[in-house]
């Protein structure tokens, strides 16, 4: 069946019906009047009635059909902004096959302009809501649809004013419309391309108000752009906030007609929208029983809360996790983080768990072996865990997916250098938006190696070996542009120099290889054109990993308590769920032009990493024997080996430093934890 696409003029009380053929120009019609009724209440009118003057029959079922765009109509616009509390406009489809098409308000949207340049024409596009006003019924049961465009703001109503002020008529350009189907993952961006002008008025509503009915309506081609979205990401080792943290870049990737390149000039700028949120503590362990034990706890508080916030240890879970945790002195036991440690620990608390995964074994972070085999938890491992938890809602909901997340699996807030509130839009916890420029919105990685780290820095941070030893990871902070047009020779030489190029996930790089091969070839005989790859590099954000103990309490040597190293790890991530790329705007010669885009909108989660180091597990009275055994010997060198006394007098000094920091760590966690708990409490 041939796409329909026709221009709906709707007025008073009762309608009128443009059909027009698909970019046919002007096409007046016949009016139909009815019993006047200025009382707006054409939300509720069936669909086949607001439609009775279409051959109906058109509208068939068919399993593998296609939605499809019908009309848009408007209604009640008047020639006096005091008679305004009518107009409204409305969209219809066509759903061929049936689809249970989601009836939340806002779960559907329309990608249509909202602002527009001197000259008028389109500047801005957004995702504006759609209400649900009618599905067909009887023979036509669930093939058409009736939504009505939520102008919230109304800058759709004060656009078309000041187009019919300037041009003489009303201006609505819509570049697709996006539905959910009940149940799917994602909605589907369905193409339009038009631009409607409506002139005239219905009777009643132009300056005359004794006046006949004169409301025509015109459809034009509007320019959009296909895209089909794709997701990388890449993590650093290091971070300038030191140990555990990482830097993670998530980039998506899509084609782009070369000829739009050839036309407006310069990609400039990406407008782009998605909810962003930060998950909770990601636990993962190898040791299974203490999942078992575990297990049954998800979502649920270990114990109750004492004076100090810290839960009461429980003794049918038996196992506790602790990060940092040990004998402090003085009978002081502390940890810089823990689950089920109980009263007896100073520490971060984390009351309950929300995510916790098995896996066979865990190895420090290596990007380029395999995820499961490392002891990472596939991308859609997460993904599946999160849209199936059902366990508690105590912060409700995600207002996405149907109101299916729950809201718990999430902190409170997102990384706060994240934030951004200014003209080119809104980055926050939840819904944001933000167009971006390709040479002002750069993204920075920052390495630890920028922190210019002391011995005692890289001590505290990697472990007293590896700071004897030189072996931190080094890396050098990067600056790169939001926006990068792939080249051939980006894709020369192995996966990971090409990783390390293009900054991307080394297990993505066949599937970008491909993805490129494709663009750049022409098929005639399906007009498939030549296309440009587009990285889109859209945020920075903060990950961590970093190994916990399961810790036995009381099970210890000496009154300490039994720690299992190497059998887990906490962490977290930034997701972005309905990433949507909105317009894309060229530039040339100081000139842009703005192309909206028709994108399927996608859910990015990422897979979960283990630590980049796991400590070997030593006590502090481990390392400070390990630290009076080196003194003993380099007192036996300066005996023997008198000509470097300088030199192991300067060594002596950083030892005793060392010594002095191992005493006084305790006071510095201990400050730390209380501040911790302060800002988790407050």
């Amino acid at each position: 069946m041939e796409k329909i696409k026709h221009g709906l003029c709707l007025f008073f009380a009762l309608f009128v019906l443009m059909t027009t053929a698909v970019f046919a120009g002007f096409t007046p019609v016949n009016t139909v009047l009815a019993a006047e009724n200025t009382e707006n209440y054409f939300d509720d009118t069936a669909v086949t009635d607001d439609l009775s003057e279409y051959d109906l029959s058109q509208f068939v079922y068919d399993k593998n059909g296609s939605i499809q765009f019908v009309t848009l109509a408007e209604y009640c616009f008047s020639a006096s902004a005091l008679n305004m509390e009518n107009y409204a406009l409305y969209v219809y489809i066509y759903n061929p096959a049936r689809l249970a098409i989601s009836e939340r308000q806002g779960a559907n949207t329309v990608n249509m302009a909202i602002a527009y340049d001197e000259d008028g024409n389109p500047c801005d596009y957004a995702n504006v809501p759609l209400k649900l006003c009618g599905i067909a019924t009887g023979d036509y049961s669930k093939l058409l649809y009736k939504f009505r465009i939520i102008d919230e703001d109304g800058a759709i109503l004060r656009n078309a004013r000041t187009h019919e002020s300037d041009n003489g008529y009303r201006r609505y350009d819509i570049a697709g419309i996006q539905l959910w189907e009940t149940g799917a993952d994602n909605a589907r961006d369905y193409g339009v391309g038009g631009t409607y002008k409506f002139t005239g008025y219905a009777k009643g509503y132009g300056t005359d108000q004794n006046a006949e009915n004169n409301l025509l309506c015109s459809v034009e081609e509007l320019e959009t752009v296909k895209l089909n979205v794709r997701h990388t990401y890449y993590r650093t080792k290091t971070s300038s906030k030191g140990a555990g943290y990482q830097n993670q870049l998530d980039t998506v990737y899509f084609a782009v007609p070369k000829r739009l390149f050839d036309t407006y000039g310069k990609l400039q700028r990406i407008k782009a929208e998605w909810y962003e949120y930060k998950t909770k503590d990601i636990v993962v362990t190898s040791n299974q029983d203490f999942y078992d034990k575990a297990y049954p706890w998800l979502g649920r508080q270990t114990g109750a809360f004492d004076q100090f916030g810290m839960t009461e240890y429980n003794k049918e879970i038996y196992y506790s996790l602790g990060q940092n945790a040990g004998d402090a002195g003085g009978g002081m036991n502390m940890a810089a983080w823990g689950w089920n440690l109980g009263s007896g620990y100073l520490h971060v608390p984390a009351p309950a768990l929300y995510y916790l995964f098995k896996t066979d074994n865990i190895s420090e972070y290596d990007p380029y072996a395999d995820i499961v085999e490392n002891g990472g938890i596939t991308s859609n491992a997460l993904y599946e865990w999160i849209k199936g938890y059902n366990k508690t809602y105590e912060n409700g909901t995600l207002p996405v997916k149907d109101g299916t997340i729950s809201a718990d699996l999430f902190a409170d807030d997102i990384d706060e250098y994240r934030k951004i509130d200014t003209q080119y839009g809104k980055i926050q916890k939840g819904y944001s938006y933000y167009d971006f420029n390709a040479d002002v919105d750069l993204q920075t990685l920052s390495s630890w190696q920028e922190t210019d780290p002391s011995f005692w820095d890289n001590w505290i941070n990697w472990g007293l070996w590896n700071a004897m030893t030189g072996n931190i990871p080094q890396e050098e902070s990067r600056t790169v542009a939001p926006i990068y047009t792939l080249k051939a020779d980006d894709l020369n030489g192995t996966d990971e120099e090409i990783s390390e190029r293009l900054l991307i996930n080394p297990h993505d790089v066949s599937a970008l290889r491909d993805y490129y091969n494709e663009a750049i070839t022409v098929d005639t005989s399906t007009a498939d054109e030549e296309k440009v790859v587009v990285l889109f590099r859209f945020a920075t954000s903060d990950y961590y990993s970093a190994a916990v103990d399961i810790i036995e309490l009381g099970k210890g040597f000496l009154w300490s308590d039994k720690h299992t190293s190497g059998q887990a790890y906490r962490a977290w991530e930034s997701v972005f769920l309905d990433f949507d790329i909105i317009q894309l705007s060229f530039q040339k010669d100081g000139a842009y032009t703005v192309i909206p885009a028709v994108s399927d909108p996608i859910d990015i989660v990422n897979d979960i990493t283990p630590p980049v180091y796991i400590p070997d597990g030593l006590e502090w009275w481990q390392i400070l024997l390990i630290v009076l055994g080196v003194i003993v010997g380099l007192f036996l060198l300066i005996m023997f080996f008198p000509a470097i006394i300088g030199f192991i007098g300067k060594l002596i000094v950083w030892i005793f430093k060392g010594l002095w920091w191992l005493i006084s760590a305790p006071f510095r966690l201990i400050k730390t934890i209380i501040e911790k708990i302060k800002e988790k409490r407050g």
